[in-house]
C-alpha cells in the first residue's frame, strides 16, 4: 500500500525537500527516455534519405533538439515548476490552457502507441500464447503504477537500480550486431529514395521536441539546475542518436516488422528485456498528462487522472496503428517547436531567467496575446512548408520546417513584445 501514500506534489513550486535528484539521476532518466521501439521506428523513416544525410540529420537533430530540451528543463529546475506553469509568464494563466489541452492529446496518443507496441511485441515474442488484449492490460497496469509512484521513485528505484541497465545492455548488443550484419554495407552506401536532409532533420528533432512539454515536470526535482541541464542534454542526445541510427540500419517502417527482424537475428529475448524499459516512456506520458490537466484544474487528484488516462490509452491501443506515425511526428513539431520558440525566448532573452511567483500564479494578463500570436504564426509557417501541407512540393529546394518556424515564432514574439513595451514606457514617463 506504500505506493498509494506517495505525495502528490501538484503544480506549486517544488519545496526544497522534494529536490533530491542529482546529475547522475537525470543522466539515467533522460538516457532511458531516449530508448524505445518508437525511436527505432522513427529512425527507420530516415532510410528514405541517403545514409550520409540521415547520419548528419541524426547527429544534428539529436544534439540540437536535446539542447532545446535541456533549456526547457532548466526553467523547471531553476524555479521548481512544471512545464505548463513555465508557459504562464508568456502565455498567461488562461493562455496556457490551450497548450495544456494539446499536450494531453499528444500524451494520450503516445501512451496508446507505447502500450500497443509493448503488447503486440510481447504477443509476437510469445508466439501469441497470451492474447494481445491481456498483455496490453498488463502493461497498462504497470505504467499506471509507475505513474502513481511518481518521478522520484521511478528515477531512483525503477530506473537507477533496474530498468536502465537492461536498456543499456540490450541497446549495445542490438546496435553492435546490426553494424556487423551483412546488409549493413548496402545501407551504408544507399543513395536513399529522395528524402531531403531537412525533412530527415525535422523527423529527428521531433523526438526531443515531443519531450519539451514534459521535461520540467521531472527536472523540477533537481538539486542543481546547471548540472541537470548537462545531464539531460548528454543523456537524451546519446540514446536518441543510437536508436535513430539503429532504425536506419534496420530500414523497415513497421515496428512489428522490427520485432520479427529481431527474432530472426536471435534477439527475441533481448527485445523482451527491452520492453521492460519501454514502460518508463509510457509512465512519463501519463504523469505529465495528469500535470497538464492540473494546470487547468489544480485540485483534481493525480492518481485518479493517471488511472483514467491509462484506461483511455489502453482502449485506444486496441485500435491505433503506426501507419500515420510519421505524420504524428511532423504534427508534434508543427505545434510544439514554435510554442517553445516563444517560451524559451521569453525566459532567456526577455525576462533574463527571472520569473517570479506572481508571473506564474497571479498573472493579471490571463491571456498573453503576444505569445499566442507568435505561436500561431510559427505554427502556420511550419505547416505550410512541411510535407504535411498540400502546397508542399518535394522537388523544390527544402529548408525543413523546424528551424524556420522556431526562429519565426521567436522573432515575432520579440518584435511584438518590443512594440507593446514602447507605448507602456512612454506612458510611464
Amino acid at each position: 500500500m506504500e505506493i498509494i501514500k506517495v505525495p502528490e506534489w501538484g503544480i506549486t513550486p517544488m519545496p526544497e525537500k522534494g529536490r533530491r535528484l542529482g546529475g547522475l539521476d537525470y543522466f539515467i532518466l533522460w538516457s532511458s527516455l531516449g530508448v524505445g521501439l518508437l525511436v527505432l521506428s522513427a529512425g527507420s523513416f530516415l532510410s528514405q534519405a541517403s545514409f550520409f544525410d540521415a547520419t548528419i540529420a541524426i547527429i544534428t537533430g539529436s544534439v540540437g533538439g536535446s539542447i532545446l530540451l535541456a533549456l526547457a528543463g532548466k526553467i523547471g529546475s531553476d524555479h521548481g515548476i512544471t512545464s505548463l506553469v513555465s508557459m504562464r509568464p508568456s502565455f498567461g494563466i488562461r493562455g496556457s490552457y490551450l497548450p495544456a489541452i494539446l499536450n494531453v492529446m499528444q500524451l494520450v496518443g503516445w501512451t496508446a502507441f507505447e502500450i500497443m507496441i509493448m503488447g503486440r511485441a510481447a504477443a509476437l515474442l510469445s508466439a501469441n500464447v497470451v492474447p494481445y488484449p491481456i498483455l496490453a492490460a498488463v502493461f497498462g497496469i504497470v505504467v499506471a503504477l509507475l505513474g502513481i509512484a511518481g518521478p522520484l521513485a521511478v528515477a531512483r528505484q525503477w530506473l537507477g537500480k533496474f530498468a536502465v541497465w537492461i536498456a543499456y545492455g540490450t541497446s549495445i548488443i542490438i546496435i553492435g550486431t546490426l553494424l556487423m550484419a551483412p546488409s549493413t554495407q548496402h545501407i551504408l552506401s544507399s543513395p536513399g529514395k529522395g528524402m531531403s536532409f531537412f525533412t530527415a532533420l525535422d523527423l529527428v528533432i521531433a523526438m526531443p521536441i515531443s519531450w519539451m512539454p514534459l521535461v520540467a515536470d521531472y527536472n523540477r526535482f533537481a538539486k542543481r539546475g546547471r548540472t541537470t541541464f548537462w545531464a539531460t542534454l548528454i543523456g537524451f542526445a546519446l540514446t536518441n542518436t543510437l536508436f535513430y541510427f539503429g532504425g536506419v540500419l534496420l530500414g523497415t517502417f513497421d515496428v512489428l516488422a522490427i520485432i520479427v527482424a529481431m527474432q530472426q537475428i536471435f534477439f527475441g529475448f533481448l527485445m523482451l528485456l527491452l520492453l521492460v524499459d519501454e514502460a518508463d516512456n509510457a509512465f512519463a506520458d501519463l504523469y505529465s498528462a495528469a500535470m497538464s490537466v492540473q494546470n487547468i484544474f489544480p485540485n483534481l487528484s493525480q492518481k485518479h487522472l493517471i488511472i483514467g488516462f491509462t484506461v483511455l490509452s489502453t482502449i485506444l491501443a486496441s485500435v491505433v496503428t503506426l501507419q500515420d506515425y510519421e505524420t504524428f511526428l511532423l504534427l508534434i513539431g508543427a505545434i510544439f517547436v514554435p510554442l517553445y520558440g516563444v517560451v524559451l525566448t521569453d525566459y532567456y532573452l526577455v525576462r533574463r531567467q527571472k520569473y517570479t511567483e506572481q508571473m506564474m500564479f497571479d498573472n493579471k494578463r490571463s491571456i498573453g496575446w503576444p505569445a499566442i500570436a507568435a505561436w500561431v504564426l510559427g505554427t502556420i509557417l511550419n505547416f505550410v512548408i512541411s510535407p504535411l501541407s498540400p502546397l508542399y512540393v518535394p522537388s523544390m529546394p527544402a529548408i525543413g520546417a523546424t528551424i524556420p518556424s522556431l526562429f519565426a515564432a521567436s522573432l515575432a514574439y520579440l518584435i511584438i513584445h518590443r512594440l507593446i513595451r514602447k507605448p507602456e514606457a512612454k506612458l510611464a514617463t
